[in-house]
């Protein structure tokens, strides 16, 4: 789809970056984002956005998680007959299967697994399909909700209420894709969705460099994301991770949701179709007369959703900029603005006027833009290092 042609830029913005971090040889994540093409199929399928982290030796999770970011929009937008819910659980089982068959047909893959998130934007509001440590977040005002579950031994501990100490492994997952032949996702939603809302999904090299606490509702990604401009947020958010140590690769999509969904038309498809209050199902497979005599009797197609699932969200955390976090993100631009010396081929004069800007916005307590302006100032000196 070319950018002149979008037909969702009034009511859908979306930003995706994937990098290898600092210590790894080869970006094993995946990511694609799969908006309707037009009116017509998002009022049936809506849009599809989806992550993948794979785990494997050689090339095998690269491989992994691209099967499986190639596989699930692909089945799922296919399968009309299915409610999304139905089209959506074969779509990541029929991922699992395909990665799963393909492990085993070469030693140098087998045992080769990713995790997955699929986000869906429907009529209805926002469904997830769920496997691994990946995760999506929900910002909503000054509100920053997990979404989805880990499936990891720490996740599970932890709603035993059993002690977690230094021999559990808190890097092991417990389910994911390709690894056996059958596998169980978490469908969560529908949820409604509101205007302003932002769905984030990552895999753990980007959350796991950020401070959560559920004690206290303290977290610190969703408060880049109440300060800047989309891009710009998810850029901050990956350029921390990297400072952060940048141990993993680190994936990113986030959505904002600007409005209801109309479409603007494209020359493709000129003529505009109404938006769909609910997700529109096809009339069952049958003979043109057979659907006749069944609309006279009254019949229609079956209702997308008959009922939400799951339990989302997770946890919450507060999103509000607090005098902690820009403390902190002083420390981290000081750090790195010292390291960075007086490097004639970098250019510190925006550098240093959006470090001031944050400095005097920190000393008058106003902790939103003394945030917004050190994560800029970090951003905008470590993209100059990283060319």
């Amino acid at each position: 789809m070319r950018p002149s042609e979008n037909p969702w830029k009034n009511c859908l913005e979306y930003c995706a970056i994937s990098e290898i971090g600092l210590r790894r040889s080869n970006n094993q994540d995946s990511h694609d984002e799969v908006p309707a093409r037009n009116q017509k199929i998002w009022n049936m399928r809506g849009h599809v956005f989806c992550v993948a982290d794979g785990m494997g030796a050689h090339a095998a999770g690269e491989l992994a998680s691209k099967l499986a970011t190639d596989t699930i929009p692909m089945v799922y937008l296919k399968q009309t007959q299915l409610t999304p819910p139905e089209a959506l659980t074969k779509a990541i089982q029929e991922a699992n299967s395909k990665i799963h068959a393909k492990g085993n047909s070469d030693e140098e893959l087998r045992g080769m697994g990713t995790t997955n998130d699929t986000l869906v934007i429907l009529p209805e509001g926002v469904m997830i399909g769920h496997v691994g440590d990946s995760r999506v977040y929900r910002l909503r005002g000054n509100k920053w909700d997990q979404m989805t579950r880990d499936h990891s031994v720490v996740w599970d501990k932890e709603e035993a209420h059993e002690v977690i100490d230094d021999s559990v492994h808190k890097n092991v997952i417990t389910r994911c894709l390709g690894v056996s032949p059958d596998v169980k996702p978490d469908i969560e939603g529908p949820w409604p969705i509101q205007v302003g809302d932002i769905y984030l999904l990552c895999s753990d090299g980007l959350c796991g460099q950020f401070e959560e606490d559920r004690e206290t509702g303290y977290c610190e990604m969703g408060k880049i994301l109440t300060v800047l401009p989309l891009q710009e947020a998810t850029r901050a958010l990956v350029d921390l991770a990297n400072l952060r140590g940048g141990p993993d690769n680190i994936t990113v999509v986030t959505v904002k949701y600007l409005g209801p969904q109309q479409a603007v038309p494209t020359t493709h498809d000129p003529k505009p179709v109404p938006m769909a209050t609910e997700t529109e199902m096809p009339h069952p497979e049958m003979p043109e007369w057979q659907w006749s005599m069944m609309k006279l009797l009254g019949k229609k197609p079956p209702k997308a959703f008959t009922q939400r699932t799951g339990r989302g969200p997770y946890r919450s955390y507060s999103a509000v900029c607090d005098s902690k976090f820009a403390v902190e993100l002083r420390r981290i631009f000081t750090e790195l603005r010292e390291s960075a010396g007086t490097q004639a081929e970098l250019n510190f004069k925006k550098v240093d006027q959006l470090a001031g800007a944050a400095a005097k916005a920190l000393g008058a307590k106003n902790f939103k833009d003394a945030t917004k302006y050190f994560a800029q100032a970090i951003s905008e000196i470590w993209r100059q290092l990283a060319e």
